[in-house]
């Protein structure tokens, strides 16, 4: 769970992992950018708030269910080709980048209430 967000990022109940497979069969079949469901859509069918549907694709990806599944402004695909994947790979890290600038100019903020100045990174 994250700090803060733990009514939406609990692990997933055992209903949810069913609804898992179907967001996978699902998901599975849009193939290619071009072929993208916004988060909208698939919240709307599945009678889940994004939060929890952003939730799933996490679970998704990081237990290696379906290979090269991507996000852009379009909505969620699997990718079709390795310019798809790379695409998506420079914008996780430019995204990354952007919340580690944030998180050390809150760590040097933090001084000024008393803190040290830096928490370890996986506090």
């Amino acid at each position: 769970m994250i700090k803060g967000f733990e009514e939406y990022t609990y692990e997933l109940t055992e209903v949810e992992l069913l609804i898992v497979d179907d967001l996978i069969k699902g998901l599975g079949a849009r193939i290619g950018k071009d072929n993208a469901i916004t988060s909208t859509k698939i919240c709307e069918s599945l009678r889940i708030n994004p939060a929890r549907l952003r939730k799933f694709i996490n679970y998704i990806r990081t237990t290696n269910q379906l290979a090269g599944l991507c996000s852009s402004k379009k909505g969620y695909f699997v990718a079709k080709t390795i310019k798809e994947i790379e695409d998506y790979m420079i914008s996780l890290k430019q995204r990354i980048k952007s919340q580690v600038d944030v998180l050390n100019a809150i760590e040097n903020q933090s001084v000024l209430w008393g803190g040290s100045g830096q928490l370890s990174l996986f506090e």
